[in-house]
């Protein structure tokens, strides 16, 4: 995604003007329909069912900051990837504080496993895993997603996703015996190449094949719809394994609205089925105008009267 550069943090809290400031150039040809900006009072109604991605909104703001950013827009929750990084000012304790300072709710994390599927990195995975757990109790968490499945050289399709089950399996009793869920997420053949877990399978199998509540999926609509398309159906067959969802408009992985997908009907049927969790917004805004992309956002979810989260 190193294709899009982000305004600043100087743009975003310009003097006077606020969060309006980092409103882009816009042409006829780019700009989605209706391109007004929703007032905060509406964005802070119609936001709730969301979890602003605060990796992907608000570069190259420090870390910390893009909390208070997000709840600016009218956002009360927030996701993002990996809290363990000190350096760059991410803690699970200076994460979960701040959140807690500003009375936003961190919905899930993607805490960056090893590449488990290979034998070489079995005791790696279990390092990690504990300081997932562990970074899930200090965020007052339950769940985290899980990736780690980038290609092996000189393992065969079926060899790495019976490694990749197997360590998995081995992992449940320990994320059940600490009430937590790890989310398999697939990623897609086009933005993310060198993976064996693309759409909904071999990840449903593997989920069936565990057998475990603590073993779930991150059904991620962008990825699905890049990989399978078919969105409603493959949710309706898949929907008894999803544990979290994240989406974004497909091809270019900005706000519902900019691409393809007939984001109205899905979140309808998403919640028919009885999902009734945050959703993450984990997507670029369009034109690098996080105003606009929140307002897109919420007028969705008022257009389908999008039911706030239950949890």
């Amino acid at each position: 995604m190193d294709r899009r550069k982000f305004v600043s943090a100087s743009l975003l809290f310009g003097a006077g003007v606020g969060l309006a400031a980092c409103t882009g150039s816009q042409t006829a040809a780019t700009a989605p329909a209706r391109s007004e900006i929703v007032s905060l009072q509406e964005r802070q109604r119609w936001l709730k069912s969301f979890a602003c991605n605060i990796e992907q909104w608000f570069r190259p703001m420090p870390f910390l900051d893009r909390i208070g950013a997000a709840k600016a827009l009218g956002f009360s929750a927030i996701e993002m990837w990996n809290p363990n990084q000190p350096k760059n000012g991410k803690t699970p304790l200076a994460i979960y504080q701040k959140a807690r300072e500003l009375d936003m709710r961190v919905t899930s994390y993607s805490p960056s496993p090893p590449n488990f599927a290979d034998p070489a990195n079995e005791q790696a995975f279990w390092v990690w895993l504990d300081i997932a757990i562990e970074s899930g109790k200090t965020l007052r968490i339950t769940n985290f997603n899980v990736t780690g499945h980038k290609l092996i050289e000189g393992l065969s399709l079926e060899q790495m996703i019976e490694n990749y089950t197997n360590m998995l399996a081995q992992a449940a009793p320990k994320l059940e015996a600490a009430n937590m869920v790890a989310t398999i997420e697939p990623y897609n053949p086009f933005t993310h190449k060198g993976h064996f877990i693309y759409g909904n399978e071999p990840a449903l199998s593997i989920c069936r094949k565990i057998d475990s509540p603590s073993v779930k999926l991150n059904w991620d609509f962008f990825h699905m719809q890049r990989t399978n398309g078919n969105l409603i159906t493959n949710l309706e067959n898949g929907f008894d394994q999803v544990a979290y969802i994240q989406l974004a408009d497909s091809p270019d992985r900005n706000q519902p609205g900019t691409g393809e997908v007939a984001y109205g009907r899905v979140l309808t049927r998403l919640r028919e089925l009885g999902y009734s969790g945050y959703i993450g917004a984990e997507f670029f805004p369009h034109n690098q105008n996080a105003p606009r992309a929140a307002s897109d956002l919420a007028r969705l979810a008022k257009s389908i009267n999008l039911a706030d989260p239950s949890i």
